[in-house]
């Protein structure tokens, strides 16, 4: 399914990698994709609702089979062979994350 509803962004669909990993007894799945710079480019023009839709039909598609879906996508960097994640924005629904403090032992910091 993944792969279906990308391919129509890729410069070079061969080029794509996607790896799934299922945790918890089947109840979530976690899918990476590994794409160039340029398809990332396409993914996440229009300000990242591309990618969001995408995301969002995972997640109905998952809430079907009573299944939680993450999807991650990863910058390959050809001539290196690494790949980074690309930071995901995050929605205005829900609170912010909650950010530790290592240094001191403080409880909580919100930002």
């Amino acid at each position: 399914m993944v792969k279906f509803l990308v391919h129509p962004f890729l410069e070079k669909p061969d080029a794509l990698k996607v790896d799934c990993e299922v945790f918890r007894q089947n109840s979530r799945v976690w899918i990476r994709l590994a794409l160039g710079d340029e398809d990332r480019e396409r993914l996440t023009s229009r300000g990242g609702r591309s990618l969001q839709t995408i995301r969002n039909l995972l997640t109905i598609a998952a809430d079907q089979v009573q299944q939680s879906a993450f999807l991650e996508v990863y910058v390959t960097e050809s001539a290196l062979g690494k790949s980074t994640p690309l930071r995901r924005r995050r929605s205005s629904a829900g609170p912010p994350p909650v950010r530790r403090s290592r240094s001191r032992g403080e409880s909580v910091n919100r930002y």
